[in-house]
């Protein structure tokens, strides 16, 4: 009893406290784990610019496999360990800027979800030259030569296997500084001309060139604007395009792993000086390469 009012006082300890506190914030996480549901959808960002990438990272139920969809076509998907995978989304450098709506279903339970991601517009600037005029004005001859590897290039990129080859960080093919930046535009003699569709790096006449991932070479060609020219694909829809060789060291249908030389810079084609063009399309997409080997960095 207490001794000032003779009341009985109730029985509760500071342990018994702590433990119903403990059972409480068990219960809680119990639910909250619940509402966690598989399939779960990472992104290593949430938006993309015009020519950008984004990272994709998919944990699933094990025995589960995963397939998304992203602008009306499959997304490649590579299994790493038990119940995670990852892949690439691309966004071409003209993409309409908007919301569109990433899918995932799994086989064999058919779950399905989905995740919205924003496209934004993305002004890479602009270089006017002015040329003279024999230097942009092709004759029919020519315009006839370039229609037609423009066709036979555009064919190859079009095609790709379906099971990624590539694994891991993808390499820079060579350690030379960034003279031409991706997507700026050309205005040549006060006519717009495509947008940079890859990036120019500094490196000496024949300095050996390296294969950003593994893959399978399906084009060699010696082309007007281009040169010397090696599309290599890593499949899961993933290409790199390499141009203006001084030399191709390997042959259409060649497997090649990653780092392994493929080619020398050179100044061939439509060439101002020694460097190599690199280009990549991700399903498609025509990316900023740079973007693509920062990104694959959190595979390793």
């Amino acid at each position: 009893m207490s001794p000032a009012t003779g009341i009985k006082a109730p029985r509760c300890s500071l342990g018994w406290i702590f433990a119903l506190c403990l059972a409480v914030l068990f219960l809680f996480a119990e639910v909250m784990g619940a509402t966690v549901s598989l399939p779960e959808i990472l992104l290593s960002s949430p938006y993309a610019c015009q020519g950008d990438i984004v990272l994709l990272k998919v944990r699933v139920e094990k025995g589960e496999i995963p397939k998304l969809t992203w602008l009306e076509k499959d997304v490649p998907m590579v299994a790493l360990e038990e119940g995670n995978w990852c892949g690439f989304l691309g966004t071409d450098l003209k993409f309409a800027p908007g919301t569109y709506p990433l899918k995932i279903s799994t086989t064999p339970s058919g779950r399905e979800k989905s995740v919205e991601i924003k496209i934004e517009s993305k002004d890479y600037g602009e270089r006017r030259l002015t040329l003279p005029r024999e230097m942009v004005e092709l004759d029919a001859v020519t315009l006839r030569r370039v229609r037609k590897e423009a066709a036979a290039i555009n064919s190859v990129l079009e095609r790709t296997s379906a099971e990624p080859s590539w694994k891991g960080p993808f390499l820079k093919p060579v350690e030379g500084e960034l003279s031409g930046i991706f997507g700026r535009r050309n205005i040549i003699n006060g006519l717009a001309r495509s947008p940079h569709s890859g990036v120019d790096l500094k490196a000496g006449r024949g300095v050996p060139v390296k294969a950003m991932n593994h893959g399978k070479v399906v084009f060699t060609s010696d082309q007007f604007f281009s040169g010397l020219s090696v599309v290599v694909d890593h499949g899961g829809g993933i290409h790199s395009m390499y141009f203006h060789l001084e030399k191709i060291l390997v042959q259409e249908g060649q497997q090649v792993t990653k780092g392994e030389i493929i080619g020398q810079v050179g100044s061939t084609g439509r060439s101002t000086g020694p460097h190599l063009h690199l280009g990549v399309r991700v399903n498609g997409a025509r990316v900023d390469p740079l973007r693509l080997i920062d990104l694959s960095k959190e595979l390793e």
